[in-house]
């Protein structure tokens, strides 16, 4: 496991909750952005990327996927916050 991977993770979760899954879930509950609440995990880069680097990480390393993982969700934090 390399810095490049956690970054690739962070980066494409932080895509994922920026670009994809707001208007996903704008269709489908058919209400515009004011309007509705922030679905935590799926539009929160740092929640994303966490969940995301759990669920890669952890198969690939082990346990030690433990920290890839966070490590994944501050660099995402980091991504989404100044980015």
């Amino acid at each position: 496991m390399n810095l490049v991977n956690i970054i690739s993770v962070a980066a494409l979760a932080v895509l994922l909750s920026r670009y994809l899954f707001p208007p996903v879930i704008s269709f489908i509950l058919k209400v515009h952005r004011p309007h509705r609440p922030v679905y935590k995990p799926w539009e929160c880069g740092f929640c994303l990327s966490w969940w995301l680097g759990l669920a890669l990480f952890i198969p690939l390393a082990g346990w030690w996927g433990l920290p890839f993982a966070a490590l994944s969700a501050v660099c995402g934090s980091l991504i989404d916050r100044y980015l």
